[in-house]
């Protein structure tokens, strides 16, 4: 199965499970940019709900290849500082967050170039290649399974099973966050997660899948984490 996705931003958990579950993936390279969309926002779970925090970005170019991050606010350390606030006590915190602090430190010229680091580290945590092909064009109508609608202000469709969220005695369980929020909390047992929301599509009978939850254990630490904890 292959996919058809737009670029995203620390892409949300929606986002990542598709590309899990496909054989590859394509990245669509030659539409326009949308504003509040993931193209440009992530979406955190912070002490006091639910955080945008978006990249600012030059208005001189649509396509979405070129569009420029502007530089003129110090937006890097604000993003940092609510990544921090939101993970600082979630369990695989110390062992990830220099790698964040590292993607955004480089200070990409575009939109473009920033999110494939974001999802290079995606790629990188979870020990997984995840080969893509990006458009020679547009593609208006597509016979592969086209993604690319995936927005901030749409259902997803899916059915998220609760994990462990670090705020989530005062926000309740937030769901299809930034996959961020999915590592610094589960670890390994991401890619668990990740794969089961394959069965978790909308059913009209209830269904067991519904009560699933997901623990944080020390002994699901991906063997990449774990050799990085021991540092």
């Amino acid at each position: 199965m292959h996919v058809l996705l737009s670029t995203a931003y620390f892409p949300p958990i929606e986002w990542l499970a598709r590309v899990v579950q496909s054989k590859s993936y394509i990245l669509e390279a030659h539409e326009h940019f949308q504003k509040q969309s993931f193209r440009s926002r992530m979406h955190i779970s912070g002490p006091n709900g639910l955080l945008k925090l978006s990249i600012p970005v030059e208005r001189k170019c649509k396509a979405i290849k070129k569009v420029r991050i502007s530089y003129s606010e110090n937006w890097i350390k604000d993003h940092l500082k609510a990544i921090e606030s939101a993970y600082a006590n979630a369990p695989y915190f110390e062992v990830l967050f220099p790698d964040v602090q590292a993607v955004l430190q480089e200070r990409f010229e575009t939109v473009w170039e920033l999110n494939a680091a974001t999802i290079a580290l995606f790629s990188h945590w979870l020990e997984v290649e995840m080969p893509h092909h990006e458009t020679t064009e547009y593609i208006a109508i597509t016979e592969i399974q086209d993604f690319r609608g995936i927005h901030p202000k749409l259902d997803s469709g899916l059915n998220y099973p609760t994990y462990g969220q670090v705020f989530a005695h005062k926000n309740g369980f937030q769901n299809n966050l930034s996959a961020l929020d999915l590592f610094f909390n589960l670890g390994r047992s991401s890619w668990d997660y990740l794969n089961a929301l394959k069965s978790l599509a909308p059913q009209k009978e209830p269904h067991n899948h519904m009560a699933l939850t997901y623990n944080t254990n020390e002994a699901d630490i991906h063997p990449l984490l774990s050799e990085r904890k021991r540092r």
